[in-house]
């Protein structure tokens, strides 16, 4: 990719995003603008960006007037990098900053590269594809530690496992059926507005090369104004497509679909209801099995199932998981979902693997029967956030392993520190409520050992991380 010279001077004027141009002009308002706003009129401001933060936004400080006050504020400028002086429109008040955009470069960066994809800034799900690869590696590794110093946890992780372009397995694509054509691909920044992608360079080439297809079908079944959802996994067998409706298919509809998946070779599609968030799916076509292989186990996950974005980085948090656990004998998988980690551990000793999802758990005990795994792998559907594992539930267990949502485990990590389990292994993709859950560990009396960084969410503000530890 061709740099952009680093000394040059220049008026480089950003585009706005989609989103800013198709949104309405404000009128100046001579009185001060309700909290949350800036007013429309607000002069440019010129400043240096300091650093990249949490939601890859470039970072710095200026004097910003909001209603009759005055002050510096961190401003977050979407698009540029440490180094870079930049004139921006300030837009929102964030209460912690100010959200503006960028109107002009006029230092760039040295580390600033051309972006791969022609969908970057208007589509919203890259933030960093204009930043060279070492920095942004690092970048992505600082989040984690700029987390747990704040819980005063210093640790050195391990080096960042990386996943490489055109290897991301499952994507979840919105569509919506316009007057003679349907847009199809992710939503734009900070938008309900949907960005039509056309090629997606962190995709699977195999998953990538669907989009076309799945545009003119989807063109052909919804009606206008309709709005829908595609969530694609690329299984060992092949893509196994959830279609999420707003009216269920008539017979013709059905049949068209059934032809689709013949068409594109999938190996199987089914659909639920946009209304239904918890409904069941239903299939319009099974060519055959929709399969994944977990330690060597052959798994059916329910259509739209939760799988690990990438292959490395599944492998690399397995192998974080077998070390931890060897060894050991009873092993716990907390969140366990479809056995991603329990199937793995269960060659060495026994595992109990709870989950509040039942079509996943489900899933996983079709599989360990099916595999001749009996008693070795026992399994139970409970939501572990409104009735955590604990007390005597957790005396005997050897190492227990949890693989939260997002929104971390506070309740069970509450009843882990208060247990006598020698190793603890946590999986996160939030770095924020890790750094919370690792704290309350610690103040248990666990010591974090290990810290392994997986980039599994290649240009985006996302990270995923294994960490180990131990009484």
């Amino acid at each position: 990719m061709e740099r952009i010279p680093p000394r040059r001077q220049t008026r480089l004027i950003k585009q706005p995003t989609a989103t800013a141009m198709r949104r309405p002009r404000r009128k100046p308002s001579p009185t001060p603008m309700r909290k949350g706003h800036v007013p429309a009129n607000a002069a440019p401001i010129e400043l240096t960006i300091e650093s990249v933060g949490g939601h890859g936004d470039g970072v710095g400080h200026a004097p910003v007037k909001i209603g009759w006050e005055e002050r510096e504020r961190p401003i977050y400028v979407p698009f540029t990098l440490p180094g870079e002086r930049v004139r921006v429109q300030p837009e929102a008040d964030l209460g912690t900053g100010v959200a503006a955009q960028p109107v002009e470069l006029i230092d760039i960066s040295a580390d600033r590269i051309d972006p791969v994809c022609p969908h970057f800034i208007s589509c919203g799900g890259c933030a960093l594809q204009h930043w060279a690869d070492t920095p942004y590696a690092t970048w992505k590794v600082d989040l984690i530690r700029h987390h747990l110093h704040r819980v005063k946890i210093e640790i050195t992780p391990e080096p960042l496992v990386r996943s490489a372009p055109g290897s991301r397995r499952r994507t979840d694509l919105a569509a919506r059926r316009l007057k003679g054509r349907t847009v199809f691909g992710f939503h734009q920044r900070g938008a309900v507005l949907i960005e039509d992608i056309h090629t997606c360079p962190v995709l699977d080439p195999i998953l990538e090369a669907r989009i076309p297809a799945f545009r003119a079908a989807l063109n052909d079944q919804l009606g206008e104004g309709a709005s829908a959802e595609v969530r694609l996994n690329l299984l060992d067998t092949g893509i196994d497509a959830l279609l999420v409706l707003p009216v269920e298919p008539d017979r013709a509809g059905r049949e068209a679909w059934a032809a689709f998946a013949e068409e594109q070779d999938l190996a199987r599609l089914s659909f639920r209801l946009l209304r239904e968030a918890d409904g069941m799916a239903e299939p319009l076509a099974a060519r055959r099995d929709a399969v994944i292989h977990l330690g060597g186990v052959a798994v059916t996950p329910p259509p739209g199932g939760f799988l690990q974005a990438t292959t490395a980085g599944e492998t690399a948090i397995q192998q974080v998981v077998l070390d931890a656990a060897e060894g050991t004998r009873r092993r716990l998988d907390l969140f366990a979902g479809i056995g991603t980690l329990a199937l793995p551990m269960v060659a060495g000793g026994p595992v109990l693997a709870i989950d509040g999802d039942p079509s996943s758990v489900t899933a996983l005990r079709a599989a360990a029967n099916a595999a001749g795994l009996g008693d070795r792998l026992r399994t139970e559907i409970r939501d572990l956030f409104e009735r955590p594992l604990e007390g005597e539930e957790l005396v005997g267990i050897d190492v227990a392993v949890f693989d939260p949502p997002r929104a971390g485990a506070k309740a069970q990590v509450e009843a882990l520190a208060a247990s006598p389990v020698p190793v603890v292994v946590g999986v996160s993709c939030n770095p924020a409520t890790f750094a919370r859950d690792a704290r309350r560990l610690i103040d248990g009396g666990y010591r974090l050992d290990r810290l392994v960084p997986i980039d599994q969410f290649l240009w985006s503000p996302h990270i995923e991380l294994a960490a180990v530890f131990r009484r």
